[in-house]
């Protein structure tokens, strides 16, 4: 096997890994829910449920599309984008970690059906990506249908959502700022995407100009 083989199976398996962990986690979680709960079981526990099941079937997809997707045609070189894609892929998790306050009813459902939204639309996106998923600046295959109609960066757009989530569940000063940098760095990953993009596929600038927004049409 050359290198290049073995570098692009080292940057595959980690992720992987990663994901199937995480994935042991949430199944514990679900299992309780749905054998073990023995608390309300109203509209909260609901979206609760929906949102463990939705991140579950993310986690696994990751995992999958991780494992199986195209080698890339371009790499963006670079120490600053890698390490750009890496924290904005890891900084949402983080905010799990923070100092946590008891949500109250109203926050724990609109919370959870907002992170539900979030993960729903990652789905969507994964399946109209398939064997293109990266998470390193890379361009495998140009994507413009589905989700990829509407704005350049969905998936992106459904992170953002995801960690917004985690802001209205459990609200902190420190939530709130690491919510702006993990925009900031998206926006970062989106543009240094959009350069290898164009440096492999001479229709993107086409693209660019029939889907001009990059997040939320109309705003950015």
């Amino acid at each position: 096997m050359d290198g290049a083989r073995l570098y692009d199976l080292a940057m595959r398996l980690p992720l992987a890994a990663l994901m199937l962990y995480n994935a042991l986690f949430v199944s514990r979680d679900i299992y309780v829910h749905l054998f073990e709960w023995r608390g309300p079981t109203g509209l909260t526990y609901g979206t609760t449920v929906a949102a463990l099941l939705a991140t579950e079937a993310y986690l696994f997809l990751v995992a999958t599309l991780t494992l199986v997707r195209l080698r890339p045609l371009r790499k963006l070189g670079g120490v600053v984008p890698r390490i750009t894609a890496l924290a904005a892929g890891l900084l949402p998790g983080s905010l799990a970690w923070l100092p946590r306050v008891e949500p109250t009813p109203a926050r724990q459902m609109a919370g959870t059906l907002i992170m539900a939204a979030g993960l729903t639309l990652s789905l969507v996106c994964l399946g109209w990506l398939g064997k293109s998923f990266s998470v390193m600046p890379e361009a495998r295959r140009l994507v413009t249908g589905g989700p990829y109609q509407l704005v350049r960066h969905p998936l992106y757009l459904a992170g953002t959502i995801q960690a917004a989530a985690l802001v209205v569940l459990y609200p902190s000063l420190a939530a709130l700022l690491l919510f702006t940098v993990e925009l900031i760095l998206q926006i970062m990953r989106m543009r240094y995407e959009e350069r290898v993009l164009r440096d492999t596929f001479p229709e993107y600038d086409e693209y660019a100009r029939r889907t001009p927004a990059r997040l939320v049409p109309g705003v950015y």
